[in-house]
């Protein structure tokens, strides 16, 4: 199994759609897999032959814009951050408490993790 295969599936425990990490196979049937929540790590198993093949989350480092406190993203772009070598999909748009402006990006390794964006520079 590879661990940077990822789907888009309803958590239950989270109670919300989650990015869930393949955990293994189910001996005997070839179409249903083990995949775990990346945020709560609640297991669930997943028919495959059932499921959109749309919900795999694929990276490629080519499509994806290279991380910069400065610029402004959008909803669905993909990031690439050179620091942590890992590349992800901005998700959520937010206002910080200092008024400042962030996003919420889903990883492919690190998870989900909240960065700044439109940094005025002094």
């Amino acid at each position: 199994m590879s661990k940077t295969k990822y789907v888009l599936y309803y958590c239950v425990s989270c109670n919300k759609e989650t990015k869930m990490g393949v955990v293994g196979t189910m001996e005997g049937s070839e179409n249903k897999v083990w995949y775990r929540c990346t945020r709560c790590h609640h297991s669930t198993m997943i028919d495959i032959s059932k499921r959109p093949s749309d919900s795999v989350i694929k990276f490629i480092k080519e499509d994806c814009t290279s991380y910069s406190p400065e610029r402004s993203y959008t909803v669905g772009e993909l990031i690439y951050h050179n620091t942590w070598d890992d590349m992800g999909k901005v998700t959520a748009k937010e206002k910080t408490s200092s008024g400042g402006r962030a996003i919420l990006v889903s990883f492919e390794k690190l998870g989900s993790r909240r960065l700044i964006e439109n940094l005025a520079a002094e």
